[in-house]
């Protein structure tokens, strides 16, 4: 018989005793602090072509490490989304199709170029875009796909590029999760017309903020840079008939990385391999103990590919296991055992306003009401199950073994305790 107050909740004794944070990014590192204050010993020191000479090396750097031929860093992972969409044509009218279960900032950027998102739904597995949804939403407005490689699972490239090709349709890749995420032997943001990649502090590649696209297409790279930029770079860079009479202002946006976060991403990205390896070896031990674990499953990685980056652990929630408890209050629960954890990642689009209500999207779309695209509840059901249905945990990398061994304790504690009221429930 399971004492009364055995649950933390109830007023029994914790499992985890660490303090919070628990997780605790990105790293610090001699180098990482040599990095900057190099950056203001030495000063400013400018490339021939007017800009940084930090920001052209880890430009470069970071585009031999993708193997693409063009690489431009942004002041955030929402500016290269922006920059991607302009670069590709996207113009008012346009539909790009994109995922319903992603960080707002994936789609959020096609609005200020006065075309729609139109949201598809996730895999109930992996929750990533659905490549059928993908197939079902295309109309003749249809110009891009940009997909989300959520919390690093790569998506479904080759059924993805499959139905992009046939419909010569242009292909972003949200990277955000994803940094060295490999499918297939090729790393993720080589498939698409674009990638683009979030360098915030809670990323892999952390350098306080930032973003970078990656793409092989000059022509690209320029209307990209365009809208990013104004100044001598852009006058320098920009080389196309087309587009060089805007070369003395630029597009208007100033969305340029500062130099202090290039420099932490460069020194950064010579440990990439080495974070995602310490990482994954983490994040697996985790996998193995909770696939013991009733009520609990972990994330799936399907064989044909590698998380890399793995950003965020969610395990997935299966409350008829747990004494049909609910998922707000298994986290309750968890969190007064110690263990920092939340539902998982953010709300599927199409239950935010900016997506379902008619008078947030006129922000953007005025008085273009046939580009108007509402979503309500139950639009999506992949989406929302999934979201519904997965924790959200640390992304551990380098945390001490007894803390990892307590939230795993945790977990058992707590789940067994359910599962057994559960049973007894089941023979009274």
């Amino acid at each position: 018989m399971i004492k009364k107050k055995y649950l933390a909740i109830d007023g029994g004794k914790k499992t985890i005793t660490f303090k919070p944070p628990h997780w605790k990014w990105p790293p610090m590192s001699r180098s990482k602090i040599n990095s900057v204050s190099n950056y203001y010993k030495k000063g400013e020191k400018k490339n021939s072509k007017g800009y940084p000479e930090i920001v052209e090396i880890f430009e470069k750097n970071f585009a031999k490490y993708q193997n693409k031929k063009y690489a431009l860093s942004t002041n955030s992972g929402t500016s290269s989304l922006q920059a991607a969409f302009f670069a590709v044509g996207i113009k008012p009218g346009d539909e790009i199709i994109a995922p319903a279960l992603t960080f707002h900032a994936t789609a959020s950027p096609i609005y200020s170029l006065n075309a729609t998102p139109i949201l598809a739904d996730c895999e109930p597995d992996t929750g990533n875009i659905d490549p059928e949804s993908i197939k079902k939403n295309i109309t003749k407005k249809t110009k891009a796909v940009v997909i989300t490689h959520l919390c690093g699972h790569p998506c479904e490239m080759d059924k993805i590029l499959k139905i992009v090709k046939r419909k010569k349709l242009f292909l972003i890749e949200d990277c955000s999760h994803a940094h060295g995420s490999v499918y297939k032997g090729k790393k993720v943001g080589n498939f698409g017309d674009i990638g683009c990649f979030s360098l915030d502090n809670n990323k892999l590649l952390a350098a306080g903020e930032g973003g970078i696209l990656v793409t092989n297409n000059k022509f690209f790279f320029e209307r990209a840079l365009l809208i990013s930029d104004f100044g001598l770079r852009v006058q320098n860079e920009v080389k196309s008939k087309e587009l060089k009479k805007y070369n003395e202002t630029g597009l208007g946006f100033k969305h340029r990385i500062h130099p202090v976060s290039a420099a932490i991403a460069n020194n950064e990205l010579r440990k990439i391999n080495f974070y995602i390896k310490k990482r994954n070896k983490v994040l697996n031990l985790f996998s193995k103990e909770i696939k013991k674990i009733p009520g609990l499953s972990p994330p799936i990685t399907r064989k044909h590919l590698h998380r890399g980056a793995f950003f965020g652990y969610r395990p997935f929630f299966n409350s008829s296991k747990l004494n049909n408890i609910s998922i707000e209050r298994f986290i309750k629960i968890m969190q007064a055992e110690g263990m920092e954890v939340r539902q998982a990642g953010n709300r599927p689009l199409h239950l935010l306003s900016l997506f379902s209500e008619k008078n947030s999207q006129k922000i953007f779309l005025k008085n273009k009401n046939k580009y108007y695209r509402n979503y309500k509840f139950g639009d999506f059901p992949n989406s929302e199950h999934f979201y519904n249905s997965t924790l959200s945990l640390p992304t551990f990398t380098f945390e001490n073994k007894k803390l990892i061994k307590q939230y795993i304790l945790a977990f058992k504690k707590v789940c067994y305790y359910l599962n057994s009221k559960l049973n007894e429930s089941k023979s009274s």
